[in-house]
């Protein structure tokens, strides 16, 4: 009688770590996933950010070489990317209004670029290099080389 109370001990005991293991698999699991998301996200931003700079760049050459079609049609593509995938994470960190104020700059470089005026395009340029810098560490994106 004894050998079967100690089996039958033995096998509830055998079912509940078992039961346990998978209650922790699942959990694990679970983390493991939240935490690629995040690293998805701040990934996804990145790119973004890195056009941004490397826009500018190339809006200097072709300013410098006074093609300005060029330069429109790249700071239009800019400005679509920045509302598609900047703006909206900048608008739920920082508010409307901080994040209008940095919009408000792009959209002057985009006015002058249609100006063709040379000197305020290239302080615009400028500037809105310098606020992608300020606000890429604010989204947790990382700004090594932007220039």
């Amino acid at each position: 009688m004894s050998k079967k109370i100690l089996i039958g001990i033995m096998g509830t005991l055998l079912i509940l770590s078992v039961a346990g293991c998978d209650d922790t698999l699942t959990n694990n699991e679970l983390t493991t996933q939240s935490d690629y998301k995040m690293t998805h996200a701040k990934r996804s931003l990145s790119t973004p950010f890195h056009d941004m700079f490397y826009g500018f760049r190339m809006m200097d050459k072709f300013i410098a070489h006074e093609d300005y079609a060029s330069a429109k049609i790249l700071s239009r593509n800019l400005d679509d990317e920045f509302h598609d995938a900047i703006l909206p994470s900048l608008i739920a960190k920082k508010g409307k209004t901080f994040a209008g104020g940095i919009d408000a700059k792009y959209d002057q470089l985009t006015e002058a670029i249609s100006q063709k005026n040379k000197p305020q395009i290239r302080k615009l340029i400028v500037e809105n290099r310098n606020n992608i810098k300020t606000i890429a560490p604010m989204l947790g994106v990382s700004v090594i080389s932007s220039e």
